[in-house]
């Protein structure tokens, strides 16, 4: 079954990936599903981070959280975490911080927070037909939908797929640095031609010949390594 609501909530925490969290230096560096709670991971230019969770579904209610809820409690958390110095350093396990309880400290809002600049993104993107209003969750949906993602280093990203074919959730890594030229790697479509080709079930051995033996990873079945796959 496609997890459509944590894709909806992805969608909608992607601003916080190319730039900083308003009023802090905290960008959203991992993002996976654990049961009933999301987990975020954010951190700043010297690698201080955090983990927060999130409950996926309304207290005493079984139907999700709303998607844009996310968005205020992200920007209210990350901003009392960096003010009161609560950033674990590099090289040190991420504090982990519950959102539940910062509900009902008053450092996250019970209520879904709308400021002016989410109104112009809802009007800008509902015209620009963005995934994130006209229910469009993958490039592929036949083979695969992003369920989250986690910077494992500065060069490459893990992404968590759902395959709906298999009905298994992988974990491909990709490379965001170019090996040859040391620099980002394009902002064009390449991560989504990569996965559409080699995805394909008709083809099952060239995925599997980039598994990773013994990789553990709770968020997933399987491991795969593509950062050196053309």
């Amino acid at each position: 079954m496609k997890d459509i609501h944590t894709t909806d909530v992805l969608l909608a925490l992607r601003r916080f990936i190319g730039v900083p969290v308003p009023d802090t230096r905290l960008r959203l560096r991992g993002f996976v599903r654990s049961g009933d709670i999301l987990r975020l991971r954010l951190a700043d230019p010297e690698r201080r981070q955090l983990v927060l969770t999130l409950p996926v579904l309304q207290p005493n209610e079984a139907v999700p959280m709303p998607t844009w809820w996310y968005v205020g409690a992200l920007r209210h958390a990350a901003r009392w975490a960096e003010t009161t110095g609560r950033l674990s350093p590099e090289g040190h396990e991420a504090q982990v911080f519950d959102g539940e309880t910062l509900i009902a400290e008053g450092v996250i809002p019970a209520a879904t927070e709308t400021t002016a600049d989410d109104s112009l993104d809802y009007v800008i993107g509902d015209l620009l037909a963005d995934p994130a209003w006209h229910s469009k969750h993958s490039p592929a949906p036949e083979l695969y939908q992003l369920i989250g993602f986690d910077l494992m280093t500065e060069d490459r990203i893990r992404v968590y797929l759902e395959i709906p074919y298999s009905g298994r959730t992988i974990g491909v890594d990709l490379a965001v640095v170019d090996d040859e030229a040391g620099e980002p790697r394009s902002t064009g479509w390449w991560a989504s031609a990569k996965l559409n080709a080699i995805l394909t079930p008709d083809e099952p051995t060239t995925l599997a010949a980039h598994q990773v033996p013994d990789a553990y990873d709770p968020n997933c079945d399987t491991v795969y390594d593509l950062t050196r796959w053309a």
